[in-house]
């Protein structure tokens, strides 16, 4: 059995085919059951969600017949079947919405990666995750929209729903959304950072306890005090486009091989960079926000050349006569579908 793989497993952090690949091997190699502890990665209350009598009924359609371990077996499958649940829930930027449940155990979403990547919720919501960002919620989401940002920055794409508002909790400030779009980020160790992009947020405290409310219905950021509610706009002075271009060179010069991303003074050419890199890219260049609707489009990558006098819809043209899809702009954002 590779142990990166297994190792992946235990940790609930493998493919549901590998997740698959792995329970198999281990139910017909009695052996190696001894030498892993199933339960390191798992936390208890997770695993105790099935009844005893769901759990034997699940092992007898499995298992014809017990033997000397058949209690590791027991614990191999419950556990089996979480990370198979959980797996489903958890990188979904590349892949379908996932199907919910009424059962409220949390699932969690983090961003190790050193770009930003982008999810789909189960109520269809988009949420981009900037590097070691994470957020988690129940697995009842659908029904009670309630996000935990825990750290890094989010921006979220809320997928509208009047009857069942969307909340993102963050250090004691609660964010109300019913279709909008936003962001949000620590500032300092008492402030956070609220990016309105689009649509209508109400700022509020989760408890009550607080009477304050901040409503923001134009795009704007402000500075949010965690404790107190207090406020103030951030006036965000723009670059001019040819600053931009030069602050973005050198940031790729430093971070990306010229094989990649070959920058110049008129010209950059991409050589297989990837559709995340290469968003990254254009919204600090041009400005804007991103929200990728078709999550398929996060896989590829591009080849292709951008001139310092080209505006952000040829670059974007160019991009979907390549992959296939169509794209919208409207306030400063952009939507790839």
């Amino acid at each position: 059995m590779n142990k990166d793989i297994l190792t992946k497993f235990l940790s609930n952090q493998c493919s549901y085919n590998e997740c698959k690949d792995v329970a198999s091997y281990l139910e017909s190699h009695d052996e190696e059951l001894d030498k892993i502890q199933i339960f390191e990665h798992i936390p208890e209350q997770e695993l105790i969600r099935a009844s005893h009598a769901e759990k034997d009924a699940i092992f007898e359609r499995i298992v014809a017949k017990p033997n000397k371990y058949l209690l590791m077996k027991r614990i191999l499958i419950a556990a089996s079947i979480l990370v198979f649940v959980a797996f489903s829930f958890y990188k979904l930027g590349k892949h379908d919405s996932p199907e919910h449940l009424d059962n409220p155990i949390s699932m969690e979403i983090f961003n190790n990666s050193q770009n930003p990547e982008w999810y789909v919720l189960p109520d269809s919501s988009r949420v981009k995750l900037e590097p070691q960002a994470k957020l988690s919620y129940l697995r009842n989401f659908a029904k009670d929209r309630i996000i935990n940002q825990v750290a890094g920055e989010v921006t979220y794409f809320v997928q509208p729903n009047t009857a069942h508002p969307f909340r993102v909790i963050n250090q004691g400030i609660q964010t109300r959304a019913v279709g909008t779009a936003f962001s949000i980020a620590d500032y300092n160790a008492d402030n956070l950072i609220v990016r309105l992009l689009e649509g209508k947020i109400v700022l509020e405290d989760p408890t009550n306890k607080l009477d304050n409310q901040v409503k923001l219905n134009i795009p704007t950021t402000i500075i949010i005090n965690k404790s107190d509610f207090t406020y103030s706009h951030l006036d965000q002075k723009k670059n001019g486009y040819h600053t931009a271009w030069e602050e973005e060179k050198s940031k790729v010069s430093r971070n990306y091989p010229t094989s990649s991303i070959a920058w110049s003074n008129q010209v950059v050419n991409f050589n297989g960079v990837s559709n995340t890199d290469l968003f990254s890219i254009m919204e600090r260049l041009y400005d804007v926000s991103i929200d990728v609707e078709n999550p398929r489009i996060i896989d590829g990558n591009f080849t292709g050349e951008l001139y310092q006098n080209d505006n952000l819809e040829s670059l974007l043209t160019i991009f979907c006569q390549i992959n296939g899809c169509t794209f919208t702009i409207k306030d400063n954002i952009i939507r790839i579908k």
